[in-house]
């Protein structure tokens, strides 16, 4: 990528229940325009010919009326390591591409993408800035079990599949502690909203290498 043809990339991170939404959602506020990594994931999976492949892998079962059974799915990628492999193998490399897509025929001077597995993805490398949230391992899962107190195994099977946030905080640009209220979570995305016009661009990589 030329830096001159680009959008400026900014990767927003954290593990599960750490308040990304929420920052976000302030992000929004300022006008920004954020693209989810969960939503166009979910959409891959509504794809005619995945759902074919992954009917065939896991069985009708995983169907409800014709479309994927997120619940279902979640159940069986994590408990079983290697089936999540396997849907992160199929599924990852249809999002990237879309990502490539967008930053390709982006108007925008700014792009931020929303990605909780960021760094278990492997693409630090992609953004000229990242922004982690961060929070108590306590206060993510008293989050969780606010969140959806009927689906919290399955919510904790996925906080232990992400990397420890110890791991991620010497990676990120920006860390963001989330312990706080609301209005200190907004001040902090009003800083970032701040400051997002002097963030030097990196000779970034691209999210899927060219053939």
């Amino acid at each position: 990528m030329q830096a001159v043809e680009r959008p400026l990339l900014i990767g927003i991170t954290g593990n599960i229940g750490s308040g990304k939404s929420s920052f976000i959602q302030f992000i929004l506020q300022q006008g920004y325009r954020v693209l989810f990594a969960d939503t166009i994931a979910k959409q891959k999976l509504d794809d005619p010919d995945v759902k074919a492949i992954l009917a065939k892998r896991w069985g009708d079962g995983i169907l409800s009326d014709g479309a994927i059974n997120h619940h279902k799915i979640a159940e069986i990628v994590f408990h079983h390591e290697h089936e999540r492999e396997y849907l992160n193998s199929l599924i990852h490399p249809l999002v990237l591409k879309d990502f490539q897509d967008i930053v390709a025929t982006s108007q925008e001077q700014y792009l931020i993408f929303e990605i909780p597995l960021l760094f278990e993805a492997g693409l630090l490398a992609c953004f000229d800035f990242i922004c982690l949230i961060t929070a108590s391992e306590e206060n993510r899962i008293q989050r969780l079990k606010e969140r959806n107190p009927h689906d919290l195994d399955n919510q904790i099977r996925r906080l232990k599949a992400q990397l420890p946030e110890s791991q991620k905080l010497a990676l990120a640009d920006l860390v963001i502690d989330n312990s706080g209220s609301l209005s200190e979570l907004e001040a902090q995305a009003r800083d970032l909203c701040n400051m997002i016009r002097r963030i030097p661009r990196r000779d970034v990589k691209a999210f899927l290498p060219a053939h």
